[in-house]
């Protein structure tokens, strides 16, 4: 065995200092997955006390109690009065406690209190399991680096004694050069471990795009060194058939849709580093060129033209995107110049109206245009589509089928609507019903798309169909009338419709809500609470309203299988539902995947393009 040297030490010194710098990062990453884990009891915790079903102190705590592996759990009211209270001993983990001390995740009692029911509940997750397993992997990771970084040492042949001609050994010159290394690391590592998953999070997932975040910062650092002499062009490109590949196609094609968006727009040659491309929200990408006028835009949009007809033929679409450029004086406050540019882009829309969505327009918008005149001739031009489309009928409904995951449990076929132009050119959805809104024709529209769901459930005696009805319509007296009046009508039929209704529509006027349900229930129609588990009040008013179905909301079913919050979320509200006699649904479901975490989670229904799409019906 050699005997101890300079070598030997650089070597267990840097094997050291490596394992220790290996634990700091694994229990920095274990420290986010405790705090993960108290945020979805604290989660849990507070949705069970939102939506209460009962009023009782008593039956709430004994569905804490029963509903979470708590080791310490407290309720109280908010005076102190102890209603109850276990405790059961956590084992000592000091290595962990100290840790995750230092990384400010101590191991202590969360609390959460609660005004309407005068309680305060304190809880401590089951942390035993995770924290015996962090710690035997944090040794094993420890001493595991010590030894590989020692180890070759000891292994290597034995050196001359005169080694003054060699060159020197690398872990030498690591060790001469320790100080320049060391010194920039130690002032990075000063600051929190959070500021590097703030980086992270300045950039989105499915682009790798700097998001909306990234750009504020770019465009303040922009208005310091703005000179107002200068003109300088806003481009925002919104991918204006996200809402109508994602209903029709799924959400697997909208987020490919998106990112062939993505790559189209960065293969522009004006993008910079002065002027990188940024992804704005969901469905905005944006590019900000300082110092540049009209002129600029000229080879700009040609470019930007010819992707897009190329993309819309290869797809098949439509349309696919709306372009505004906004021509500002440098220094213009941000939340104007984002005004302007969603004024541009509702008046390329506008002129897409006109042309049945058959090109992707664009706006060019500057500091002295007006767009009045524009938005007056739009409404004209729509309110001439809607009164062709009611006259004329122009409608269809495709069905798509709920599946059964169990024996017990009666689905149906929701009905999707499509509109169509005099040219029997297909019309963009969700725009359609946002401007019949906005120009009050929405209750007209609904009102057809009812008696064409009649008339369809006649043609099939042996089927029950679903029927979306607007947050709009279902808060309005006039239309719940009408409805009453068809269904008293068609009463042979009206037992095999299903309305569904959001959770945010039902919520704004909780009378006349109950008033609706109970009118359909008197016919036999059935109620489906959509978007159920979006709002936070989701059990609040059920046992009132008496829905027969709930459909979860599209957010949870997305990657369900990665999501352990979502699955826990999911199973809860599951639970509870089914404790009131409400059958839950999934809708959106695209993968395999997907379905067999929802059916392990006992959702009683899937609905998705993994089952079927939309389709007319034989």
């Amino acid at each position: 065995m050699k005997s101890p040297s300079f070598n030997a030490l650089t070597h267990w010194t840097a094997a050291f200092v490596s394992a220790l710098l290996a634990l700091w990062l694994f229990w920095f990453a274990a420290a986010q997955q405790i705090q993960s884990l108290y945020q979805l009891h604290y989660s849990a915790i507070q949705q069970m006390l939102v939506s209460d079903l009962t009023g009782d102190t008593k039956i709430l705590t004994r569905q804490l109690s029963s509903s979470f592996d708590l080791p310490y759990l407290k309720v109280s009211q908010l005076d102190g009065v102890v209603l109850h209270e276990q405790s059961n001993t956590l084992p000592t983990y000091r290595l962990a406690f100290w840790l995750l001390d230092k990384f400010d995740r101590p191991i202590i009692a969360a609390s959460i209190k609660d005004q309407s029911h005068n309680l305060q509940v304190e809880f401590l997750p089951a942390l035993a399991e995770q924290l015996d397993r962090l710690e035997l992997l944090s040794l094993y990771l420890f001493f595991g680096i010590l030894v590989l970084g020692i180890l070759p040492y000891y292994l290597q042949p034995a050196r001359p004694k005169q080694a003054k001609d060699l060159p020197p050994h690398p872990i030498e010159e690591a060790v001469h050069q320790a100080p320049a290394v060391v010194q920039p690391l130690q002032s990075q590592q000063s600051s929190s471990g959070t500021d590097y998953l703030l980086e992270l999070a300045l950039y989105d997932q499915l682009t790798s795009l700097p998001n909306r975040q990234q750009f504020v910062r770019y465009y303040e650092q922009q208005v310091k060194a703005a000179n107002a002499a200068y003109q300088s062009i806003f481009l925002v490109v919104r991918c204006s058939s996200l809402s109508q590949i994602n209903q029709t196609k799924g959400y697997l094609a909208g987020d490919l849709y998106i990112k062939e968006m993505a790559d189209l727009l960065k293969a522009l040659p004006q993008l910079s580093d002065e002027s990188p491309l940024f992804r704005l929200n969901n469905t905005d990408f944006c590019v900000w060129f300082p110092q540049k006028s009209t002129e600029y835009t000229e080879d700009l949009l040609l470019l930007l033209q010819q992707g897009f007809q190329s993309y819309r033929q290869q797809k098949q679409l439509d349309a696919v995107a709306l372009t505004a450029l906004v021509e500002v004086a440098q220094g213009k406050p941000l939340a104007e110049l984002l005004a302007m540019a969603d004024a541009a882009l509702g008046l390329a829309k506008a002129k897409n109206s006109k042309v049945a969505a058959q090109s992707d327009q664009w706006h060019l918008l500057s500091d002295m245009q007006q767009v009045s005149a524009d938005s007056q001739l739009s409404s004209q031009d729509w309110l001439r589509l809607f009164d062709d489309v009611v006259q004329s009928q122009r409608l269809s409904l495709l069905a798509q089928p709920i599946q059964a995951l169990n024996k017990t449990t009666k689905t149906y076929a929701e009905l999707v609507v499509r509109f169509r132009n005099s040219d029997d050119q297909l019309l963009p959805t969700a725009s359609f019903l946002e401007m019949a809104q906005k120009l009050d024709k929405l209750i007209e529209i609904e009102q057809l798309i009812v008696k064409q769901a009649l008339i369809l459930a006649a043609k099939h005696p042996d089927q029950s169909f679903g029927v979306n009805l607007s947050d709009y319509s279902v808060q309005t007296e006039g239309f719940i009338s009408f409805l009453e009046q068809r269904l008293a009508k068609d009463s042979d039929v009206s037992s095999r419709l299903v309305f569904e209704i959001s959770e945010s529509g039902l919520l704004q006027n909780l009378k006349l809500s109950k008033k609706l349900i109970d009118m359909l229930h008197q016919f036999g129609s059935r109620i489906t609470v959509e978007k159920f588990g979006a709002g936070i009040t989701s059990f609040k008013f059920f046992r009132e309203l008496k829905p027969d179905f709930a459909k979860m909301d599209a957010s949870y079913t997305r990657q369900i299988e990665d999501d352990k919050n979502n699955q826990y979320y999911v199973r809860l509200m599951v639970d509870l539902a089914h404790r009131i006699g409400v059958a839950v649904f999934a809708e959106h479901v695209e993968t395999a995947a997907e379905q067999q975490m929802l059916e392990s989670l006992l959702i009683d229904g899937v609905q998705g393009y993994f089952f079927s799409k939309p389709a007319p019906l034989e």
